[in-house]
């Protein structure tokens, strides 16, 4: 038995940067401005890693255009107050967001939707600079003071988190460089500010946000994956099972190893063996398979890339602080280092994400 550680007419309004938490970034969008669609909804799909709105909107001309609306994941727009009711077709309702950088796509990000009766709902946890209407944003992660983790058993949130050291990201989104704010974490994840070689700077050259494997419903790769709920399951005294609500990754972690077999498989997740040293948890993953965006977004991993992770307990396990070191020389021109926080949250109730390939990739078929 496995025991527990764990839009009638487009109007312009005010300049307004809008982040969302998503597995890809909002580049194709022009963040930067912010406009009113006004129509009635003709389709509502309650998916992952996106829902999905189409709208009936009348142009200036008065005539009939269909526009295709995306909006959060399924785990985000619950947290926000949404329910796969929350819309029907015939809803007359007014959005707010960005509309793609391509005028040719009737694509849109919504982040904020007045419903019929007032109510203002939006898409992101958090939108920047300005209020969330009737509905207030809630905090990615709520601190839980009664109840706490021995021994990095149970399920974690993660609460925040910045780049540190050699590649240590921070700053704002880029345009050029496919950046977007993940506000589970407060990290940016932005291939320009990645400290690249040659060879990577040449794969930031090519960046098309197009190719994201996540269209495929592919997760990211170690030390990349903990950007939101995390549970920890020690199964023995020889593996920690490593879940992740996004994608519904499953990584497991062999115990009681200081180096990885030589005739290991490599794969997408790697290899990870680990360790403790005094009250912290230390991972250690190599033998990854090449990957088209295994270092960032936009950045390939070859066979030198090397993860270590070191898992702490805080607050006498009310809290974790991670540490990550990600290395590739191949394609990295030093180290990159990341911290973030997590709360224990024993009490939230785990979703199957259940990616949908057809949702993934819709917005390409415009």
């Amino acid at each position: 038995m496995k025991t527990r550680i764990f839009i009638s007419k487009l109007i312009p309004l005010l300049v307004l940067p809008v982040c969302a938490a998503a597995h890809h970034s909002r580049a194709n969008f022009e963040l930067d401005t912010v406009i009113e669609l006004r129509g009635t909804v003709t389709e509502y799909s309650w998916n992952n890693p996106h829902t999905f709105v189409t709208m009936d909107v009348p142009n200036d001309a008065g005539e009939i255009e269909e526009w295709l609306l995306e909006l959060n994941s399924i785990a985000v727009l619950t947290r926000t107050g949404w329910t796969r009711d929350t819309l029907e077709v015939g809803d007359e309702v007014t959005v707010r967001g960005n509309r793609d950088r391509d005028h040719d796509k009737r694509f849109f990000f919504s982040n904020v939707f007045v419903m019929p009766d007032g109510t203002e709902l939006v898409s992101a946890p958090q939108v920047v600079g300005t209020g969330t209407g009737n509905r207030p944003a809630p905090q990615a992660a709520a601190a839980v003071t009664d109840v706490r983790s021995e021994d990095f058993s149970g399920i974690w949130r993660s609460a925040g988190g910045a780049g540190t050291g050699g590649g240590g990201m921070g700053g704002g989104a880029g345009a050029d460089g496919g950046g977007e704010r993940n506000l589970l974490t407060g990290a940016i994840f932005e291939a320009s500010r990645l400290p690249v070689t040659p060879k990577g700077q040449a794969a930031v050259d090519n960046y098309d946000e197009d190719d994201n494997p996540a269209f495929e419903c592919l997760p990211g790769t170690p030390p990349s994956l903990g950007r939101g709920e995390l549970e920890i399951v020690r199964e023995s005294d020889d593996s920690i099972l490593f879940r992740y609500e996004l994608m519904d990754v499953e990584r497991r972690v062999h115990l009681g190893m200081t180096e990885h077999p030589a005739d290991t498989e490599r794969t997408h997740l790697g290899h990870s063996i680990a360790w403790f040293e005094d009250d912290t948890l230390v991972v250690d993953t190599a033998y990854f398979a090449y990957n088209r965006w295994g270092n960032g977004r936009g950045i390939p991993s070859g066979d030198l890339k090397h993860a270590e992770e070191r898992y702490t307990l805080l607050d006498g396990g009310r809290r974790m602080r991670v540490e990550t070191l990600q290395e590739d020389p191949e394609y990295l021109a030093e180290p990159v280092r990341r911290t973030s926080v997590y709360m224990f949250s024993p009490d939230y109730e785990w979703q199957e994400y259940n990616c949908d390939p057809l949702a993934t990739r819709r917005h390409l078929e415009l």
